[in-house]
């Protein structure tokens, strides 16, 4: 009985998570999140209140970032043009990180979050997907690993 217990914890041990927040996107250059890849390159410039949580040793990470609506096109300009469907897609992350959004865990409904205003897009470089909610200038983003 104490031996399971003690294999529960090692393998939530075994995926912790980092997170960072920062109050603009020059603060988090000045940190290293962009040159370590956790935050894109080529965000709007007046890009605000970011959060980043990312697995060590892992590709993985997610973050959020508001925007002003003004520089909507400086964001699009790092998407895929069309909408991507996210419906069958995955966005598995350690429970940990509070501020992610039910909506945007485990299988994707393109139903549900288009109820709320977001839409789907695939990144033009790397293997990024972004939910962006355009008329609340929010978009979320993590590295896709498909299963």
């Amino acid at each position: 009985m104490v031996a399971v217990a003690w294999l529960l914890l090692a393998a939530c041990a075994g995926i912790n998570s980092q997170t960072y927040a920062y109050a603009t996107l020059d603060e988090a250059r000045r940190a290293g999140a962009i040159e370590a890849g956790w935050v894109p390159e080529g965000l709007p410039p007046a890009s605000h209140d970011l959060r980043v949580a990312q697995v060590p040793g892992t590709s993985q990470h997610w973050g959020i970032i508001n925007f002003p609506r003004a520089e909507e096109p400086a964001l699009r300009a790092l998407l895929e043009p069309e909408e991507l469907s996210l419906t069958g897609r995955h966005c598995d992350m350690p429970g940990r990180i509070e501020w992610w959004p039910t909506l945007l865990r485990g299988a994707l409904d393109d139903g549900r979050l288009a109820a709320t205003g977001i839409r789907g897009y695939r990144a033009r470089a790397g293997g990024r997907l972004f939910a962006v909610n355009w008329s609340q200038g929010r978009a979320y983003y993590w590295e896709a690993v498909e299963k």
